[in-house]
């Protein structure tokens, strides 16, 4: 697939001023000076701009004063699919990294990396290739291959072994929806009316049935048990 992202419009979302510069500079140097990049501090502020605009791609940050960018990249997602929305951030958690790209982000790119790599993951876009900062593409490798081990493992010995979704109680399988789809606790104890002390026994005992240790694994688990597909994120 070829973008040709220089030719077109890029949109930068970064609420402090010298990562947005930089953000920017990073867009210029890879795509060249006639690049056309719209900045804007918060999601109020892109919003507006992609009800106006159309984008070749969308560099946001994951964390604005006004909430996450998950709502705001899964609604590119369904609404311009053209545009290649990738998350540019300086945090590089599970619960960050897995949200984001269940969100529909494209790419994750940390902010900490060389310039000289940024601009590099930016230009392989238009060659098809999706922007992941190594230590991105890692984790999501290996969260893939935990899984994997962790049935092998519960499916050694007596083999008295549930499958997991008979394991999960109804509740719990609501719990872990939610998780999957980047809700914390606090927010799924107030979607379901439940204490956060509850809702911490309902994860730690999902955690123990699932034979998981993170919310990474939490939502692949959830996608292979089909309980990610009725919704995302608003």
């Amino acid at each position: 697939m070829n973008t040709n992202i220089s030719s077109r419009r890029v949109l930068v979302l970064e609420d402090l001023t010298r990562p947005r510069e930089w953000l920017v500079e990073q867009v210029m140097q890879a795509f060249g000076p006639a690049t056309l990049v719209d900045a804007a501090t918060n999601l109020g502020d892109a919003r507006a701009l992609v009800l106006a605009h159309s984008y070749a791609l969308a560099l946001v940050d994951w964390e604005l004063p006004d909430g996450n960018a998950s709502a705001l990249i899964t609604w590119l997602c369904m609404n311009r699919p053209a545009t290649i929305t990738v998350v540019a951030t300086i945090h590089d958690d599970d619960e960050r990294v897995f949200a984001a790209l269940r969100s529909g982000a494209r790419g994750y790119l940390l902010k900490s990396q060389r310039n000289e790599l940024v601009q590099a993951q930016l230009k392989g876009i238009d060659l098809g290739q999706p922007p992941l900062s190594p230590a991105i593409a890692s984790k999501v490798l290996n969260h893939f291959r935990q899984p994997a081990a962790s049935a092998r493992t519960a499916g050694s010995g007596s083999g008295s072994h549930m499958p997991a979704d008979e394991q999960l109680s109804a509740r719990e399988s609501e719990v872990l929806g939610l998780i999957a789809k980047g809700y914390k606790n606090a927010e799924v104890a107030d979607k379901l009316g439940l204490t956060p002390s509850t809702i911490g026994t309902y994860v730690r005992d999902i955690y123990q049935k699932l034979g998981i240790s993170s919310r990474a694994q939490a939502a692949l688990a959830a996608d292979r048990l089909g309980l990610v597909g009725a919704g995302s994120r608003t």
